[in-house]
């Protein structure tokens, strides 16, 4: 553990236990710095828990964080990638995925997102005293010394700082839309728009499809996905829509009906979308929204992940970027408390300032290359595969650029891409060695 001064004083709440929230837990505890996570649910893990897609870099921050064979156990390495038409003829199989881990040292993996949780929950020191859950956000009362959170049933935290971690549909947000002037922050009951819908569910990896496997059937105007693991797939269908700043969640509602267009894509040889839907364990539908918020930031309050923008998940990117914010965020945190273990509001502002600054642009892309991969997924001219490859090759600077804890040493993998972010002994090491 890294503490630089006394930071005893000093507390961060963070508000959501989802990925990103455990995340920042992890870093913060890395990093000496107190906390406790708050979580509205009756239970860390969720239920239903879905699918959760990690890119190579933030299995590198795992490796620092010292969770990589935890995560790695409970994971399933992506392999393989099949390209369909809608009648089912094989346009293309990829080995695209190994080739990661030979660019950057680690693979692309998926996730049940309750093994993740319950993995991360029990690897942080003294969680019971940590996390709590059964926490409603009611009310958060900045003062001058620090914050307080108020919760439905009567009881409350008091801290340093609010970190936002609790999603699109953020409690944290509202309260700082509520005390920020009038024009900083968009006042609909929805700050992002949705330029596609579909339906998502989790069901038993069944006979035809193959672990490690991420399988794509293009058509003009909807695209499908599936993601497989020894025991489970993960599937998503979208489709084009009006643009909607509708307000939808993920739930059972109208899925059955919202289904049905997909039912008789073939996803495997004598496996449709339907055999897969009718066999789900959980499944949904809702609006894919998307957006960047001008403003992540108010007072003692700070926005990270879902919460302060959002991506549709062709990409498997918005957890991603909610991870690189926490880990970002926290790298900032430690500047601040290095020169003061108190901060005032305002030096905490200037910190959210330089955080959103660094990460703003990041996200954005992430967004970017998202609309682009589905736009050319389900455009007119299908199938759009060399266009597609061709627009994933924007990810390649945003990985080998992921944030790492400044001062936690670890003996990283590397591939033919070298990171260009290091812990800051690495950095100091690499120095010495240029000029002996």
């Amino acid at each position: 553990m890294f503490i630089h001064g006394d930071m005893s004083a000093f507390k961060v709440i963070v508000v959501g236990a989802g990925p990103v929230g455990l995340v920042l837990a992890h870093a913060l505890q890395a990093s000496g710095i107190d906390y406790v996570i708050v979580e509205q649910r009756a239970q860390v893990p969720p239920e239903p828990a879905y699918g959760l897609f990690l890119w190579p870099h933030i299995l590198r921050i795992f490796h620092q964080l010292g969770l990589l064979d935890a995560v790695e156990a409970i994971g399933q390495p992506m392999l393989h990638s099949m390209h369909l038409s809608a009648e089912g003829e094989v346009l293309r199989n990829g080995q695209g995925f190994e080739e990661l881990v030979m660019l950057y040292g680690y693979p692309m993996m998926l996730f049940n997102r309750g093994s993740f949780a319950k993995t991360l929950v029990e690897a942080l020191d003294n969680w019971e005293q940590h996390v709590k859950t059964n926490k409603r956000l009611s009310n958060i009362m900045p003062h001058e010394d620090g914050i307080k959170v108020e919760f439905a049933d009567g009881s409350s935290e008091n801290g340093s700082m609010v970190i936002g971690a609790d999603g699109i549909w953020s409690t944290v947000r509202d309260q700082i839309m509520a005390r920020a002037p009038e024009g900083l922050f968009d006042q609909s009951s929805n700050p992002f728009e949705a330029p596609y819908a579909g339906v998502f569910g989790r069901t038993n990896c069944v006979k035809g499809l193959v672990a490690g496997s991420n399988i794509n059937v293009y058509q003009q105007d909807t695209h499908v996905q599936v993601f497989t693991s020894e025991t489970e797939a993960q599937i998503i269908a979208y489709r084009r829509i009006p643009v909607s700043r509708e307000r939808t969640h993920f739930g059972q509602n109208d899925a059955e009906d919202a289904a049905k267009p997909w039912l008789q894509v073939p996803v495997a040889e004598n496996v449709t979308f339907g055999d897969l839907w009718d066999s789900k364990s959980a499944g949904g539908s809702a609006n894919f929204d998307e957006g960047v918020l001008r403003w992540w930031h108010w007072g003692r309050m700070v926005l990270v992940g879902d919460a302060a923008h959002k991506m549709n998940p062709v990409r498997g990117a918005g957890a991603c970027c909610g991870i690189e914010d926490a880990i970002t965020l926290v790298n900032v945190l430690k500047g601040v408390l290095r020169s003061d273990s108190n901060p005032s509001e305002r030096d905490l502002r200037q910190a959210f300032i330089a955080y959103q600054g660094v990460r703003e642009s990041s996200a954005r892309l992430w967004m970017d290359i998202s609309r682009l991969s589905l736009d050319l997924s389900t455009g007119p001219s299908q199938p759009a595969l060399k266009a597609t490859r061709i627009a994933d090759m924007r990810t390649v600077s945003l990985v080998a650029n992921g944030p790492i804890l400044d001062d936690v040493f670890f003996p990283e993998k590397s591939g033919f891409i070298p990171w260009r972010k290091k812990p800051r002994s690495q950095r100091v090491t690499a120095q010495v060695k240029s000029q002996l």
